[in-house]
């Protein structure tokens, strides 16, 4: 697999956290483009997922795929996914400008749907995919790596989350967040002077 430098095909890999039972959640991967697809895999895997197929028209994403999830069967076509009873997730990283249609097809199948980012390219796909939800109440969800997956983003959560829990422990808790607040604010300030300037 790609090193941390090659942003497009860097897939961390986190701790194996189950949250579901072995079999009880089934997804797929299709449509290759983007080597976030392995994050977004790693990162269901780890949750407990189980991954079932893959489709890309492409046979050498689909190699290059299978050598690192060798147990994934190749799906002849993208509707043999989206007949399969048994997927409830489908996982791509399609060209931007279809990953609103791909979607929408996903979740009309009764599926959700797990895309890379971007997930629209115009203000028609966002309105569309709005609609399909509602119509089916399936979910449209996006991989934000950077925010999900990137280490740096994750120590500064559980950065943020242990201050939190400090503060709301600390007596004089109300007297840090005024603090903060009024230091927030001057600096707030201070930058407004200096753009008005």
């Amino acid at each position: 697999m790609a090193q941390k430098a090659d942003g497009m095909n860097y897939a961390p890999q986190g701790k194996v956290r189950p949250v579901v039972k072995a079999g009880e959640f089934i997804f797929a991967a299709a449509y290759l483009e983007h080597g976030h697809i392995y994050g977004q895999c790693n990162g269901l895997i780890e949750a407990g997922a189980e991954l079932k197929w893959v489709y890309d028209p492409d046979a050498k994403k689909v190699e290059a795929f299978r050598a690192k999830y060798p147990t994934v069967q190749v799906a002849r076509s993208f509707d043999e996914i989206l007949d399969d009873p048994s997927v409830k997730l489908v996982a791509a990283a399609a060209i931007p400008n279809v990953r609103g249609g791909i979607g929408c097809r996903v979740m009309a199948a009764g599926k959700d749907y797990f895309t890379d980012k971007t997930p629209f390219t115009t203000l028609e796909q966002l309105a569309q995919a709005r609609q399909v939800v509602a119509d089916t109440g399936r979910k449209y969800m996006v991989y934000f790596s950077e925010r999900l997956h990137e280490e740096c983003a994750m120590h500064a959560g559980d950065l943020v989350h242990t201050r939190q829990r400090h503060r709301d422990e600390s007596p004089s808790s109300s007297r840090l967040q005024s603090n903060a607040h009024e230091t927030a604010h001057q600096v707030g300030g201070a930058r407004h002077r200096r753009v008005v300037r």
